[in-house]
């Protein structure tokens, strides 16, 4: 499931036709803002290099303490390998990832899908395959880490690995992290442009209001982008106050923040 926070405004882009929207996935969780996925395709030797480092710089400018990362890695299937049974999928991608589970199956107006689930050692894990009526078919790894950014190399290069043989890879990585008590929606804001400007980048889109503050913008450390309204951006950072953890909720995600639960 996905929990998108406080964003910028929406890019036009129909929910239903992103990788477990609805039907694809449920983007809206909790009355929180939706923005819409980033479909990049990353390349290149060293995911580390080329988009974590300058995420992890962003991250550390905000001052947060690390609490865990959140990994969506996504494909669509060409049409020759589409007509594979959902199940089939899934059960492939278990044996690629020794990620084991019982296969659970739903569906609705307009999809299928089958999903596998698994929880351990402070990581909890999704693999899917899900089919439109379309006829388009979707793989899907979402990884999730809650022992501060532990595991989040390995992570990334399990989904990356296993990903890259079925087709062209989607990749949105979110690092988060909190700060203690609560602050001002000035000094919210302060967060995030210390975040933004650590890594040189231009605002393109953002929301303040009373309750959260977030931003998307642009840098070119990260050679990759999603569009936004005609606009470029591979870099968002949000910050809100959360009640039940009576502390600040930091989030830095490339190309926008995305957080799988």
């Amino acid at each position: 499931m996905y929990e998108l926070l406080p964003s910028v405004e929406q890019s036009g882009k129909d929910s239903d036709s992103v990788p477990g929207g609805k039907p694809m996935r449920n983007w809206i969780r909790n009355g929180l803002w939706m923005a819409g996925i980033g479909c990049v395709l990353w390349a290149g030797a060293s995911v580390r290099a080329a988009v974590i480092s300058p995420v992890m710089t962003a991250f550390h400018a905000t001052q947060a303490r690390p609490a865990g990362f959140s990994i969506n890695g996504w494909v669509e299937l060409s049409s020759s390998s589409g007509s594979r049974s959902l199940r089939n999928i899934v059960q492939q991608l278990s044996r690629q990832t020794n990620i084991r589970g019982v296969v659970d199956f739903a569906q609705g107006i307009g999809y299928q899908k089958a999903v596998i689930r698994q929880k351990v050692a402070g990581f909890s894990s999704e693999l899917i395959a899900e089919r439109l009526a379309s006829g388009a078919t979707y793989v899907v790894i979402d990884r999730v880490g809650t022992q501060s950014f532990d595991g989040l190399d390995e992570s990334l290069g399990l989904v990356r690995h296993v990903l890259r043989d079925y087709g062209p890879l989607h990749l949105s990585v979110t690092l988060q992290g909190t700060l203690p008590g609560r602050l001002s929606t000035a000094q919210e804001k302060q967060v995030v442009d210390q975040a933004l400007r650590s890594i040189a980048a231009k605002s393109v889109n953002g929301i303040t209001t009373t309750h959260y503050v977030s931003v998307a913008g642009d840098s070119g450390f990260i050679h990759s982008h999603d569009v936004l309204q005609g606009h470029p951006v591979n870099i968002q950072v949000a910050v809100s106050y959360n009640t039940y953890l009576h502390a600040e909720q930091v989030d830095v995600g490339t190309p926008l923040v995305t957080v799988t639960y």
